[in-house]
Parts: structure tokens; sequence; C-alpha cells
């Protein structure tokens, strides 16, 4: 269909151009287009990398990688061609290298992009975490899904086809349509969504509110429930969950004198808040936090008033974001400080 422009009380016609007629170029231009537009794909997307390849034995490339707002990976691949070439393969090929991608290598990814085209960012961690809505990082919710975006001047029958047999198989994949138009000096460009269709939006988020709850399910199934009964200077508990584990450590080792700034370099800054204060409730310590620390979120916290760790006139509090490491993690703490006389094993029960 044509766009149209009202010119004298009646419509006329742009016309209707290939990226070839306009000299554009797949990764010199649209790429860079798409770069610097990015919310014209989904205003919830964050470029990490363009051009990525880095995996061993291959010299294939994703043409953008981006991370979304629920923190999935996102393959766009791009085609200036009419019919889209085997572009749905490739990104398939893409989405499986890349689904075993960490935080820290996605950080890793992100510096070296920013780094290559002069963008200078001083803390690209930083800059994730703040897009994501995150305190902290948070391994266990990265990259549990990875979604495809594909981005062609038009679709062959093959194409569209095969991707609709994905997406009723549960792929996050989407197929947007891209048409340059020229009136006089001025280049335009007709961006649609054509599948899924915008129109069948809430019948495909409920598809894929399904398809959460099942992905999530299935997750839980390989979460790791082990168990753990530790000792630290004759003070037994058993069978406690990862987190009440990296509680009962840290604020034993507190108890037992060591100064939390000592803690803080072996698990990581990120795992504390503190006031200059001294504060006996949550309520006199969230009153404080509030001022001082960016995306506070009390949930994600050990806050309460008995929980609340005190030494040298301030006040800390502890996450209770654990997951994969926290036995070695205890074992590291035990490790340095043999006087707490620290024992750990995991439960037989």
């Amino acid at each position: 269909m044509a766009i149209y422009k009202l010119q004298e009380n009646k419509l006329s016609s742009l016309v209707r151009r290939t990226f070839y007629e306009e000299k554009l170029n797949e990764v010199r231009d649209l790429q860079k287009f798409i770069i610097n537009s990015i919310e014209v794909i989904d205003k919830d997307l964050f470029v990490i990398s363009s051009e990525f390849g880095d995996w061993e034995d291959s010299r294939r490339r994703i043409d953008i990688l981006c991370i979304d707002r629920d923190a999935n990976l996102v393959v766009i691949e791009l085609k200036i061609t009419e019919d889209g070439g085997h572009m749905e393969l490739q990104s398939l090929r893409y989405a499986a290298m890349i689904s075993k991608m960490t935080f820290d290598k996605a950080v890793k990814a992100f510096a070296h992009y920013s780094k290559k085209n002069n963008l200078d960012y001083d803390n690209c961690e930083e800059l994730i975490l703040n897009f994501l809505g995150w305190s902290e990082i948070n391994e266990d919710e990265f990259a549990n899904d990875v979604r495809i975006i594909l981005v062609s001047a038009d679709f062959s029958k093959e194409i569209t086809t095969s991707v609709l047999w994905l997406i009723e198989r549960d792929i996050d994949i989407t197929c947007i349509r891209i048409k340059p138009h020229r009136d006089g000096e001025n280049l335009y460009f007709d961006i649609q969504q054509i599948i899924p269709l915008p129109e069948a939006s809430e019948y495909q988020v409920k598809l894929k509110e399904k398809a959460a709850e099942q992905r999530q399910a299935r997750r839980e199934s390989k979460r790791d429930y082990s168990k753990f009964d530790i000792s630290i200077n004759g003070i037994s508990k058993m069978n406690l969950n990862k987190r009440q584990l990296m509680f009962f450590s840290i604020s034993q080792c507190v108890k037992s004198g060591i100064n939390p700034i000592e803690l803080i370099e072996i698990t990581g800054k990120r795992k504390w808040i503190w006031v200059d204060e001294i504060c006996e409730t949550t309520e006199d310590f969230e009153r404080l936090i509030v001022g001082n620390s960016r995306n506070y979120d009390p949930s994600r916290w050990f806050n309460s008033d008995d929980e609340l760790l005190k030494y040298n006139n301030r006040t800390y509090a502890f996450s209770n974001q654990h997951g994969k490491g926290s036995f070695e993690l205890v074992k590291t703490i035990f490790s340095k400080y043999p006087e707490l006389n620290g024992k750990i094993t995991i439960s037989e029960n």
C-alpha cells in the first residue's frame, strides 16, 4: 500500500523506492538508522552491541543485539532485500548461540561496543542495571528467554509461513517491514509490524502469558533447592535455604566483630546498602536510605528491625537475593576468617 500526502485538496502518493535505488547499505546505513532510533522497532529495547560475534569457530555476526525490560536478550536481523533471504534461519542460529549469555558477558559486550563506537560510557554495568530497574545483578532472572526481530524491505511466503509456525511453538519472533519512499529531496520509511499483527495483540499477550508461566515452571523444576547445615562459633543451624544461609553467615560475622567493609570485598558492594547513623527500626533506616539510594526496593533486603546490622556508627542491610554460588561464598568467608570456626555441609534431608 502506498503512502499518500495531502496536496491541493487531493491525495498524492509518495514515490516507492528500494534500498538499492537509494544506494543504502545494510550495515553502513540501515543498521545505523535502527540503532539510533531503536524505539521505532520497540520502545523497550536497549542496544548492547552491533555486529556481535563473540563465539568460537564462527564468522557469523548478529546485526543488532539488545536486551528488553524483562531482561530477555533480543536478536535483531536486518535485510534490505525484497524477500528477506534466509534471515529466519540465521536468527534462530544466533538465538541459540547467545541463549546462555550471562549478565557479565552482556556488560563486556556493551563495554566493547561503547569503546568501538566512541560512546565513552563511564559505567556500562550501571547503565544496564538502571535500564532493567535492578539495584543489583540477578543472574537467575537474566536472559531466561531470547526474542527475535526480523526487519526487512519485505518477506517471502516461505519466511512468513516459517515465522507463524515458530510462533505457534512458543518462539518469540516478530517481522517488521520497512519500505523507503521519496518525496522530492525527502526520504521517508514506512515501518509496519506485519507478524504478529498488532490488531491481534491482546490474543498474543494471552499466549505469551501462558508461555511465560510454562517457562517459569520449567525454570523452577531446574533450580537448585539444596539446603545447608552450618555452624559458626558453636552456633548451629540446620536445613537452611540459600537466603537463610547467607544472612546467618553474614550476621554472625558482624556479631563476631568483623567489619562489614571487609565483607563487602568478598560479597561485592551491590549486596549491601547502609547509612551513616545507627538505626533501631526499619522505619528510621528507610527514611534515611530512600534519600541516599536510587531504586530502593525494600523487598530485596534483610531490613526488618532485628535484621539490620550495626557497626561503627553505621547501619547496614544485606541483600536477600542469592542463588548459585552461595555455598562457595560461605566457604570463602570461613577460609578468610578461621576464628569463626565455621563449618558448612549440604543437608542430607
